[in-house]
């Protein structure tokens, strides 16, 4: 019947390989089809030629029967709109949910398994293209992301940014800038607003650069509150004078010609986007690698340091600068290499249900999960070594040195664990780990035998890169030049309910040192609330000896615990019923709200 028709306006003939060759009359060209079978010539006549098309095949639409009226009446869902619809839901859906939720590649719509699959779920599914999919449907959902992005954005008041180096396998450096903010349902939000490729040099001013264009984009520039990165010099020098200074910022180093690669464009992303980058592929990346553990934090400044990352570097000191770690490091790193190589090694442990980790620089904690897993195989470790050509030798001491190592370092390995929550708030944890930890330090002593020398080296860190946090706690003055000097870490401690003042304890303060340190975070508090509230008089800040002193100070020492930020909140006080909105009020009636 089709062929028939057709025949008005195409000249068909048989072809080798069973197929037949149409040309049409109208554009002068020919087409293809399998034997027997013309929808290609009949999609190129509705497509191409459409009054032919409708005067062929709808010239009789008036002729119809009762029959075929009433199958006209009450269509299906296998009309061409109907089919056209679902096959974007299936599209968008692939895109969607296996690309990026599933963080599938791409390449996946074009594999053969896949394409079945679908055929199964909807026999009408058309395949797609990979390209197809990155243009059309990833472009699509790339672009309303970024609209609710902005939306949100505008909708914040404030906002704290981290700014990230990147690598991946092909050592190719990317720079990430990721914005966390407090929502209008007070609810703790991240954003990545960008993840850009960063081509040398690696200068504190492309940096610079390259993070102001973004926050320009976005026009977020004037509600950054603070920006947090590593340690690196140049993410230091980047940030040194904040965000509001002009763009000629003198560097020896920098390269006038130096453009940067804003991800702004969204076909510009997928077409330079050629390979499939997994997430697994990353790794964090100090952007220069001489130089990267300045802490050299000035509370005037917009740039705080990475807390977790300050603390690798106080690990890391310990086990370099104690003599005798080095040496037993390279023997456990000796049998970790090997035990990477040996199937027989590796069939021993799988048989033990136990694996050795990898010390990667790179990877916070990397060190103490390392020692922790060649301890948990000290029984096999004789077995283990045998096999090696040049056997190592652990001595009864290396075995204590490992437990003792593990034990100092635990605490650590818990915080930085703690502070790595994405969707809860971390700055309070900071003041409360540091208190932690030295206690936790000053406490070990009595029960370790030979590592005390890394136990000093841990305490001597600790005091050179928190030297902020600590000579406040010391009540020293002309911190604002140290690391992590800004009182915010303070404010944001006792303002959180779960820890408020309780954290002092554990420093063991005579009565009179503790409540001098009290008051001077009191003092911290109440200047900042000041600042925020227009009020025509300054009422006095001074609450010395209040309440919330003493009600810390009464509760007898505790012998310590070893669970971490665990507090003992026996402790009873009547609340100030003032109504007043003196700060220094509503903060006493806070502190004693128990």
């Amino acid at each position: 019947m089709a062929a028939e028709q057709l025949k008005i306006h195409f000249i068909f003939s048989e072809t080798d390989n069973n197929r037949t060759n149409g040309f049409c009359m109208l554009c002068q060209k020919n087409y293809k089809d399998k034997t027997g079978i013309y929808s290609n010539f009949t999609k190129h006549l509705r497509r191409k030629h459409k009054e032919e098309y409708d005067e062929l095949f709808n010239s009789d639409d008036e002729d119809l029967t009762e029959s075929n009226v009433n199958r006209v009446d009450y269509p299906t869902t296998t009309e061409p709109t109907s089919d056209k619809v679902k096959q974007n839901r299936f599209n968008m859906s692939i895109a969607r949910y296996l690309i990026v939720k599933c963080n599938l590649p791409l390449s996946i719509a074009e594999n053969s398994g896949f394409r079945q699959f679908m055929k199964d779920c909807n026999c009408k599914w058309t395949p797609i293209s990979s390209k197809k999919l990155k243009f059309d449907y990833i472009a699509q959902l790339t672009e309303q992301m970024k609209q609710n992005v902005n939306q949100v954005l505008n909708e914040a008041k404030y906002i704290t940014l981290t700014v990230d180096g990147w690598s991946d396998r092909k050592n190719r450096s990317f720079i990430g800038v990721t914005c966390h903010f407090i929502n209008q349902k007070c609810e703790p939000k991240a954003f990545l607003i960008d993840f850009v490729r960063f081509k040398s040099p690696h200068t504190g001013d492309n940096i610079y650069r390259i993070t102001e264009s973004i926050l320009d984009h976005y026009n977020i520039k004037d509600k950054v509150f603070k920006i947090i990165t590593d340690n690196a010099s140049t993410m230091i020098k980047a940030f040194k004078f904040g965000l509001l200074v002009n763009d000629e910022i003198n560097d020896d180093n920098d390269n006038d010609d130096y453009q940067i690669p804003l991800h702004f464009d969204t076909n510009t992303i997928l077409h330079n986007v050629s390979q499939h980058i997994a997430d697994h592929d990353l790794e964090f990346m100090d952007i220069q690698y001489n130089n990267d553990d300045e802490d050299n934090d000035n509370p005037a400044d917009i740039r705080l340091s990475c807390f977790i990352h300050s603390l690798q570097l106080c690990v890391r000191d310990g086990l370099k600068n104690a003599s005798y770690v080095p040496k037993l490091l390279k023997k456990c790193q000796d049998v970790a290499r090997f035990s990477h190589k040996s199937l027989k090694v590796a069939d021993l442990l799988e048989d033990l249900n136990k694996r050795i980790s990898k010390m990667n620089v790179t990877r916070w904690n990397s060190e103490f999960l390392f020692i922790k897993s060649i301890f948990s195989i000290r029984d096999d470790l004789e077995q283990i070594t045998s096999l090696m050509d040049n056997p190592v030798k652990f001595s009864k001491n290396d075995f204590t040195v490992l437990e003792e190592m593990i034990d100092i370092l635990e605490p650590f390995h818990d915080i930085s664990i703690k502070c790595q929550a994405e969707t809860a708030v971390t700055a309070s944890l900071v003041v409360p780990s540091v208190v932690h930890l030295i206690s936790h330090l000053r406490d070990i002593k009595p029960s370790i035998s030979l590592c005390i020398k890394l136990v000093q080296q841990l305490e001597t860190s600790m005091q050179l890169r928190f030297s902020g946090i600590i000579n406040r706690l010391a009540l020293v003055d002309g911190i604002d030049n140290s690391a992590f000097g800004d009182p915010v870490y303070f404010i944001a401690a006792v303002l959180d309910p779960s820890f408020k003042l309780f954290w002092v304890l554990d420093l063991k303060l005579s009565t009179q040192m503790e409540q001098r340190l009290k008051q001077h975070i009191i003092d911290l508090i109440i200047n900042e609330m000041k600042k925020d509230l227009s009020m025509s008089t300054a009422k006095s800040t001074n609450i010395a000896n209040s309440s919330v002193a003493s009600s810390s100070c009464s509760t007898p020492l505790r012998k310590k615990r070893r669970i971490l930020f665990n507090y003992d909140e026996n402790v009873t006080n009547d609340i100030n019923d003032s109504s007043t909105l003196d700060p220094a009020v509503q903060l006493d009636a806070y502190l004693n709200d128990l």
